[in-house]
Parts: structure tokens; C-alpha cells; sequence
């Protein structure tokens, strides 16, 4: 199994139609006994903010057998006792880090955040293995170099909740890639010669929301290319059999059609280059964003447009995309694409007693406790890289793959918004149709 594009944003912030990552969901079913008295969980998945800010249950899921399904598995795939419980450990941690967001209070003229109430941290530091008292220092107070000291900065509520909120991340991350990683090693025998492979790759169609955000102008780029994708390998065979028989046909390049708005993302000066370049500069604002957008992409660009004021009035731009034109809101959008973690946390945390929480960040430099030597101003390697731009990485390495194949498509509808067995919204079948390319195929 590889893993491509997870969508980690969405762990902290949920639309009010979304449902976070089901395994929180799992966890709080009461499915295995012990688990909630392990992982300091209460009764009620509202305790949580992390994972409950959009919809809680789904009428065509039951957790409490999801959870059976997954505590089986871990068992067959050859996870011992104390590795499974220590990947539930490390989900509940982010669900109780989500409250400790909410705990900073800000102090003196300053405004500097402090924690008054320490509940929710005793039980982050618990479960993460390290110490709270120096936990809740550095949240507040991180370490950074200055010159060839260490210094303690101060942090304000937002910043510090942000900081928290980035670990809370970078654990689900690692800890999903261990266990697939964990999977691997148990399901391929690495002495087999892979001459063949069956691939399978299930993604989400364009999302077009009330609100449309950071999350929705990756799954649309991705969906922007894998369309091209689709409809290079369809409509390109299709036309082909035409010939074949013979039929009187002018070949059409469907393929095309996307590539005006890819290449609006993906050329120098295009949307990708801009928002990268922004992130990097340390004074740049979500106003000089918009501003550099509009200054090189409207009007040298047809798929770049102003936005419209409904259902969004603050949205910044919108991208005509192959399926419909999508109004974007790029608040916070330089935050979060830097992401950044708080090396003196990671260095804590791989000092720490939590196994698990130590592989994942292994591969993470953390922050030694020895001022290190000066390594002459080189740059330390990989540093400082984008979430767009390691997204941009899978995606590229994903569509290398693809094409690759000999590819197969099922293209299913969403009948309904309510998810109601035999409830079927025409005008919504319709839009899937028209976005996913089916209607153009039969024309």
C-alpha cells in the first residue's frame, strides 16, 4: 500500500456537512472495553472539539462494528498488544490536544499565552510519554536559536493553539504511515518480483462547498488532473475503436480541455509558484496574497476570475475548473500551508517514554539540547518545505504511476445529499455527470 495526498488539514477543522476521520468515532464506541480508560477518554465525542465541528454519526456506519472490524485486523496483521493500543493512544492524544487549543489564556500587556487549567495537557503529556510542566513551557514559550543562544519566545493564544494543533497533525500523519508500513511488511514478501500489480485508487470527486477553503483547492487540483486523465484514456480509446471501424470521425482531443487551468496551477508565475513564494516570505499577509494572485494570473490567465459574492461574499478568486467555477477563500492559507512543528515539542517527544510517538519522529531533527556546531551556513536537507509543494510532489509521482497502466475506471454518483437508500436528487446527478465527464463521453 502507498499513501498519496492524506488530507491532514481536515483533522482539525471539519465543514458543518463533514465528518472527521472515522477512527475518533471508532474509538468512543465502547466496542473494545479497556480502551477508553487507556486513552483518558470520557463518554461523549462533544468533549472534543477536533472532531466535532461537522456532522457526528452517519446513518450507513456503525462504529461500534467498525471498530470490532479494526481491532481484528490490527490482531491479524500482526500488531502485538502494546502496538495497538499505542496507535489508539496516539489518535486519542490529537483528540485531547484539540481541547488543549482551546485552554490558552492570554496575560499581561503582552498577551502572552499562559494555561490556567491544566486538565487537558496532563493528559496530552500522559499519552505522549513526556513531562507537562515543560510541555505546557514550550507550547507557550518556544525554543528558538539566536545567533548562538537559545532564547524562549513568547507566544500569543492563536500562535501557541496553532503549535498544538500542527503536532496534533504531524502525529496522525506519522503514526497512519507506520501502520500502513506495519502492513506491508506483514501482507508483501519482499523476496517476490513484482512483475504485475493491481492498483487501486479511490478519490473523491470536485468539491464545491459554500465555503471553499485551502482543503477544497487541492482535492480539485488533484481532480483537475486525474479528469484530464480520465478523459485522455476514454474518450482516446473510444475514438481509436471509431477508426478501427471504419466510422467517419473527427478525433477530439478531450484531453485539452483541462489543461489551460493545470497549467494555470502548475507554470512559473502560475497559482502554485505565487502561493509557494508567499508562504516563504516572512512579511507576507493573506491581503498580499490576494494581491500577487490577481496581479499575475487575472486577465493573462482564462481560468482565473473574480470571485463571486455568493454563497461566499469575502472569497479573494475563483478558478474555473472542468467542472464548475469555484469561488476560493484563502484565509490562513500561508499558515497553513508552512505547517510548521515546534522542534523543541518533536525533541521532547523523542525523548520520551511513548515508543510509538519516538518513531514517528525519528526522521525529524527535533532540537538538540546542545547548542550544535556551526555547520559553516549550509542548509540543513529538506528544510522548509511547503505543504503545497510536497503535495505536488505525491501528486506528481501518483500521476507518473498512473500512467503507467492500463487503467479501468468506475465512476460512481452520489445520489443523494441526506445519504437516504433509494433517494435520488436529479439536479444533483446531473452536476456529477457534467463534472465527471460522463455526458461529454456520450455527446
Amino acid at each position: 500500500m502507498v499513501v498519496y495526498l492524506l488530507e491532514k488539514s481536515r483533522l482539525t477543522y471539519q465543514q458543518p456537512l463533514e465528518r472527521c476521520y472515522h477512527a475518533f468515532y471508532n474509538l468512543m464506541s465502547d466496542q473494545v472495553p479497556d480502551l477508553k480508560e487507556k486513552c483518558l477518554l470520557s463518554n461523549d465525542i462533544k468533549d472534543y472539539w477536533f472532531v466535532s465541528q461537522g456532522k457526528l454519526t452517519v446513518p450507513s456506519i456503525d462504529d461500534r462494528e467498525d471498530m470490532q472490524y479494526a481491532d481484528e485486523a490490527f490482531d491479524v496483521l500482526g500488531f502485538s498488544q502494546d502496538e495497538k493500543y499505542d496507535v489508539f493512544k496516539n489518535t486519542a492524544c490529537m483528540m485531547h490536544m484539540g481541547n488543549m487549543c482551546k485552554d490558552f489564556v492570554p496575560v499581561g500587556k503582552e498577551e502572552q499565552a499562559e494555561i490556567k487549567n491544566e486538565d487537558n495537557c496532563v493528559k496530552v503529556a500522559t499519552l505522549m510519554g513526556i513531562d507537562c510542566e515543560w510541555m505546557i513551557t514550550y507550547f507557550c514559550k518556544p525554543k528558538l536559536k539566536v545567533g548562538t543562544e537559545w532564547v524562549n519566545k513568547g507566544s500569543s493564544c492563536a500562535a501557541a493553539a496553532s503549535s498544538v494543533s500542527g503536532i496534533a497533525r504531524a502525529i496522525y500523519e506519522r503514526t497512519f504511515r507506520i501502520v500502513v508500513e506495519k502492513c506491508n511488511e506483514t501482507l508483501c514478501d519482499p523476496t517476490m518480483k513484482k512483475v504485475h500489480y493491481i492498483g487501486v485508487l479511490d478519490i473523491a470527486g470536485f468539491e464545491i462547498f459554500d465555503y471553499n477553503g485551502f482543503e477544497q483547492i487541492c482535492i480539485n487540483y488533484v481532480n483537475e488532473k486525474l479528469q484530464q486523465f480520465f478523459n485522455s484514456h476514454m474518450f482516446t480509446l473510444e475514438q481509436e475503436e471509431y477508426v478501427r471501424e471504419g466510422l467517419d470521425w473527427a478525433n477530439v482531443d478531450f484531453g485539452m480541455d483541462l489543461q489551460k487551468c493545470i497549467d494555470m496551477f502548475e507554470k512559473p508565475m502560475g497559482l502554485l509558484a505565487v502561493f509557494e513564494e508567499e508562504s516563504l516570505f516572512p512579511k507576507a499577509t493573506d491581503q498580499t496574497f490576494c494581491e500577487k494572485l490577481h496581479a499575475n494570473l487575472l486577465g493573462k490567465w482564462p481560468n482565473f476570475a473574480k470571485p463571486n459574492p455568493r454563497p461566499d461574499p469575502d472569497a479573494h478568486f475563483a478558478v474555473i475548473h472542468y467542472a464548475a467555477t469555484v469561488s476560493y477563500n484563502l484565509t490562513a492559507w500561508l499558515e497553513k500551508n508552512k505547517d510548521p512543528l515546534n522542534d523543541t515539542i518533536v525533541e521532547m517527544i523523542k525523548n520520551g517514554s511513548n515508543s510509538l510517538m519516538i518513531q514517528c519522529f525519528a526522521d525529524h531533527p527535533g532540537q538538540p539540547l546542545e547548542t550544535p556546531k556551526d555547520d559553516g551556513g549550509r542548509k540543513k536537507k529538506g528544510g522548509g518545505k511547503t505543504v503545497s509543494s510536497y503535495f505536488k510532489g505525491q501528486l506528481d509521482d501518483l500521476m507518473t504511476t498512473l500512467y503507467k497502466t492500463e487503467p479501468h475506471f468506475i465512476r460512481c454518483v452520489v445520489p443523494n445529499t441526506h445519504k437516504e437508500p433509494g433517494g435520488v436528487e436529479s439536479g444533483l446527478v446531473m452536476h456529477q455527470y457534467q463534472c465527471n465527464g460522463v455526458l461529454a463521453g456520450i455527446a
